[in-house]
């Protein structure tokens, strides 16, 4: 094809072979004759390409047929602007992200399979018209949400942020912050923000799974891994279960800063002098400023997190000294976005108050650490140029700065020691334990067969890194936090993100195996990005029948482990029925205090009371008084601090304790035991599961009988879900009074060796402690 008219006919009816030939054009300016395996694209443009006459086989080798023509044809453009937008001269050189209607789709319909597995437990979030939020710590940011809001007048009431306590300023206040914004921009008061938190962890999915295809297509050049990791990403039960509808944990709002940082990593990693001063660059440097600043300010232990920036950045330097490049050319927008990380983030701290010096400077210090990780590759670079030299100096240098770090900041070196202890520690709450806890089978429940897949690719990556310094970030990330979630599985949702990349390669090469789609060619450049095509039905549906093979096992967990969060019916039901209970009473906080297992202590007490801050009372209180050998013994420690307590069927005590006592009895007389007069039984669910006491003075029944006598008081109770008769005996004096306080109203028989009687006690009686003649 030697006329520019015949190429740019054939640009017009097939622009997807643009690029392609774009990447042909690239290698054949390098060479007098090249192979196929020389040019990264597919099988199919290629052909295409042959077909067409733009490229000529010289025997068993393959040229331009006519350089000139084809140069002019593809400097023209495209004439279909579907493929690209056009922003004007300010933003000239950056490459947009090319969606063509295929693509759009097939993204925006993987997005919605994203938000869809995470909105299912709609049933179990709203409720009788109450927002109820999965978990417990939820109901910890719901309250200063809802305190902030009650405060301020508007969006720009950024003076109500000021108040808040240590507590959130020191532990996630820019979530507790955007969270406040949103509710206020929504309007409708308190009652938004429910709504606002249920749905906060699907929108901060579906971004970060807007960020997994990014960083798919960056790597690998292929919008098929793209679109299959969202998928896979979409079933990932460790990341669906903290990101569904409902759980808005601290969590869900760290996941996006770290998959939009290592994006923004992967953009400047493949820098090369030419695109160092491109619009693009320098916009993914301010973006990886801006993302790694909201990391450190979303989360406490952000630290923890932007360390494997320093480990990727030195990863990109390894590549960068083997290709014989200078690794300051990708570092100096690294090292700028990591400035203005250091600036914000110290700011929020100066300005705002927001965390300790120790979490705020952390980007500092990982500037530091990576300025110098980069001038010694740069070092070696000057010198040997040999990747081994630099990595020996990398390994020495590695336990000399821990040490310094150590001595020079012993207090920062405590911290960090009490971090990793709680990560590490075996405690008995589920998300401490490791991914490989042969008891939890951790790794595959809560990463389904996405692990399996992506392993081949990871173990890739690493010798991918050195000829492909952009594949050096999403290998240091991966097996930075696949190392973290062997230590404790919470990290299982950082890992996500950047392990479905993986699963996504490891999904293609799989299909690619059995022939169902073109092999994929992870050496490819943005320029030869393939077109999407609608497969045949043949086709789709073996990628559907491979998707559910490898997906599974994600697939069936997604629902169990999400489930495992949702409040129970029997939770809400108890809850929902002491707030009535104590709506009629007019009660206040902490006379309604709900004292109960400290896992669902802030659903309750967000109920009942609206006090959902603390559950440390309950958790330093609840196995202790359970385990008493008398209830009524703690009486005096509850008394104007505790009001209600909820007890559960599946708490292991043994005979003779306030819990037995409490759930075989509900606190009447037995043959062993005496009658307990501080406990009301008020509830029992359906089920059996919860079982509602209100802590009261008891009234105090009392009369005159013969000196000395036994007295026997009983009444039938029927409560919301149980019947029984609830009994109390006491003696007489030498005078024949009698006093004996009960815990129910009802009408009481009282009986003695010679007489039957009876009073009848009033609800008031019991909840004031009135007497009441016998």
């Amino acid at each position: 094809m030697s006329d520019e008219g015949d190429v740019n006919a054939l640009l017009d009816e097939r622009p997807d072979l643009r690029d392609a030939l774009d990447t042909v054009m690239y290698v054949d300016e390098q060479y007098d004759t090249w192979t196929f395996e020389d040019v990264p694209i597919a099988s199919g443009p290629f052909g295409e390409l042959v077909s067409s006459g733009v490229v000529e086989s010289v025997g068993n080798e393959y040229r331009l047929t006519n350089p000139d023509v084809t140069a002019a044809a593809l400097s023209s453009g495209p004439t279909d602007q579907a493929e690209s937008l056009d922003f004007g001269d300010p933003l000239s050189g950056f490459e947009w992200p090319m969606f063509d209607r295929i693509t759009s789709l097939a993204l925006t319909a993987a997005l919605a399979v994203v938000a869809l597995v995470r909105a299912h437990p709609l049933g179990s979030v709203y409720r009788g018209g109450n927002v109820v939020l999965s978990g417990n710590d939820p109901y910890y940011y719901r309250y200063w949400v809802e305190r902030v809001l009650a405060e301020s007048q508007s969006v720009f009431s950024l003076d109500t942020l000021a108040a808040l306590p240590g507590g959130v300023t020191n532990g996630e206040p820019l979530l507790v912050a955007t969270l406040w914004w949103v509710s206020e921009l929504l309007g409708d008061g308190a009652a938004v923000v429910g709504d606002v938190m249920a749905w906060y962890p699907v929108v901060t999915a579906v971004v970060t799974a807007i960020f997994v295809y990014l960083l798919a297509v960056a790597v690998t050049g292929d919008r098929r891994v793209g679109l299959a990791a969202v998928l896979l990403f979409a079933i990932i039960p460790g990341h669906a279960m903290r990101t569904s509808l409902g759980f808005a944990d601290h969590h869900a709002f760290d996941y996006p800063w770290l998959a939009a940082t290592a994006y923004a990593l992967t953009v400047l990693a493949s820098v090369d002098r030419d695109a160092v001063t491109t619009s693009k660059t320098w916009l993914a440097s301010a973006l990886l400023g801006i993302v790694i600043a909201g990391q450190t300010l979303a989360w406490e232990s952000a630290p923890l997190l932007i360390a494997a920036v320093g480990l990727a950045v030195a990863a990109v330097a390894l590549a960068a000294v083997d290709q014989g490049e200078s690794p300051l050319v990708p570092g100096a927008p690294i090292l700028t976005g990591l400035t203005i990380a250091a600036g914000l983030a110290a700011a929020g701290h100066i300005f705002v108050g927001w965390h300790t010096p120790r979490v705020a400077f952390s980007p500092a210090l990982v500037l530091g650490g990576v300025a110098l990780a980069l001038l010694v590759a740069e070092a070696v670079h000057r010198t040997t140029d040999d990747a081994r030299h630099l990595l020996v100096i990398d390994a020495v240098l590695a336990p000399i700065g821990i040490l310094t770090f150590r001595e020079a900041r012993p207090e920062d070196w405590e911290a960090l020691l009490r971090g990793t202890g709680r990560i590490t520690a075996e405690r008995n709450i589920a998300e401490t334990v490791g991914l490989f806890d042969p008891d939890s089978l951790g790794v595959l429940l809560l990463l389904g067969f996405t692990l399996v897949i992506a392993i081949p690719a990871m173990v890739a990556g690493v010798q991918r890194a050195r000829t492909a310094p952009k594949w050096a970030v999403p290998t240091a990330y991966v097996w930075y936090f696949f190392g973290l979630a062997t230590l404790s599985v919470r990290f299982v949702g950082e890992l996500a993100p950047v392990l479905a990349v993986f699963a996504g390669i490891g999904f293609v090469r799989l299909a690619a195996w059995i022939d169902a789609v073109e092999a994929l060619s992870v050496d490819a450049t943005r320029a030869a990005l393939p077109g999407l095509t609608v497969p045949d039905r043949r086709t789709l549906g073996t990628l559907t029948l491979i998707f559910l093979l490898v997906g599974s096992l994600g697939i069936v967990q997604v629902p169990v482990k999400t489930g495992q969060l949702t409040v129970e019916d029997s939770t809400y039901q108890s809850a929902a029925y002491v707030a009535n209970h104590s709506a009629q009473l007019n009660e206040s906080y902490p006379e309604n205090y709900v004292l109960s297992q400290w896992g669902r202590n802030r659903v309750y007490n967000y109920f009942v009371n609206g006090a959902s801050e603390s559950y440390s009372y309950a958790r330093q209180t609840y196995a202790e008084f359970l385990a008493s050998p008398n209830a009524d013994e703690w009486y005096s420690r509850f008394d104007g601090r505790v009001g209600y307590v909820v007890l559960s069927e599946d708490v292991n005590t043994t005979g003779g304790t306030a819990y037995a006592h409490l759930t075989d009895h509900y606190g009447s007389r037995t043959a062993d035991r005496d009658g307990l007069a501080h406990f009301q039984p008020l509830y029992v669910t359906a089920g059996g599961e919860k079982l509602t006491y209100q802590v009261v003075p008891g009234a105090n029944l009392t009369g005159q009988v013969a000196p000395n006598e036994t007295v026997t008081v009983q009444t039938d109770v029927t409560i919301p879900g149980a019947s029984f008769t609830y009994e109390r005996q006491t003696t007489a004096d030498a005078a024949g009074h009698y006093s004996v306080r009960v815990a129910n109203p009802g009408t009481y028989t009282i009986e003695t060796a010679n007489e039957t009687r009876e009073a009848t006690v009033q609800a008031g009686a019991v909840r004031n402690g009135t007497a009441v003649e016998g």
